[in-house]
């Protein structure tokens, strides 16, 4: 079973935690964690804690944050 800190809420958006990854959506899967950065989920949390909340943005927002690099 999943931990609920690597969970959205419902309506909203998680976002990883680690520096420069603009990885967002419900979920931060151990998938994401161990192909992308090469960790663990717990090795992350360790590191950099647990994922945050952000607002439920449009996916063109997001794109445009993404594209000057902001953090959600």
């Amino acid at each position: 079973m999943t931990e609920p800190y690597w969970n959205a809420k419902q309506g909203a958006y998680i976002k990883c935690p680690v520096p420069n990854c603009n990885h967002t959506g419900i979920v931060i899967t151990k998938a994401h964690c161990r192909i992308v950065h090469d960790m663990t989920r717990e090795e992350v949390r360790k590191k950099y804690g647990f994922p945050e909340n952000v607002s439920k943005l449009t996916k063109k927002q997001i794109e445009a944050m993404k594209k000057r690099g902001s953090r959600l």
